[in-house]
């Protein structure tokens, strides 16, 4: 409303950061404004990854999938609802793969957000020490093993 747009995405970047002081007064919410800058971040970084794939560069395509999470984390405000701050699975499960994996591959929250789910790219050579790893803490089950195949979705019938 601020700018007299409909959607976010009608609003340029840096017209938005130009004006954070007048916005945050009109707003008076800091979380809205945090989110904002997600979206704008976010953005920009998924035709980033996307273009990463495309090239085969998976460690830059991993770079900028914790970078997605981090922002995720940071920013959205996604991974736990906070009216029950001490129900922090994602956050505590975001944790454990950063203690476990470090820089290598990556992670970050995935789907439904506070319900949601982490996903994580895991070296071949580190996935029974990682789900072990996760498991012994989450619970035994809980973390699911997927290949990704090389192809695109096919109908069933």
């Amino acid at each position: 409303d601020f700018f007299a747009k409909k959607y976010l995405r009608e609003v340029n970047k840096a017209d938005f950061m130009a004006n954070m002081k007048d916005i945050r007064a009109t707003v008076k919410n800091d979380r809205a404004i945090l989110r904002a800058i997600h979206y704008f971040n976010e953005s920009d970084r998924a035709v980033a990854e996307t273009k990463a794939l495309e090239n085969g560069d998976f460690e830059e395509f991993c770079k900028l999938n914790r970078e997605s999470g981090q922002s995720s984390y940071m920013y959205l405000q996604n991974v736990y609802a906070s009216s029950q701050p001490k129900m922090q699975a994602v956050s505590l499960t975001i944790a454990l793969c950063d203690e476990i994996l470090g820089d290598k591959g990556a992670y970050r929250v995935h789907g439904g957000g506070f319900a949601g789910t982490v996903q994580a790219f895991v070296p071949n050579d580190m996935v029974n020490e990682f789900k072990t790893k996760i498991e012994s803490v989450i619970g035994a089950g809980m973390c699911h093993i997927l290949s990704i195949r090389p192809v695109g979705g096919y109908r069933l019938v």
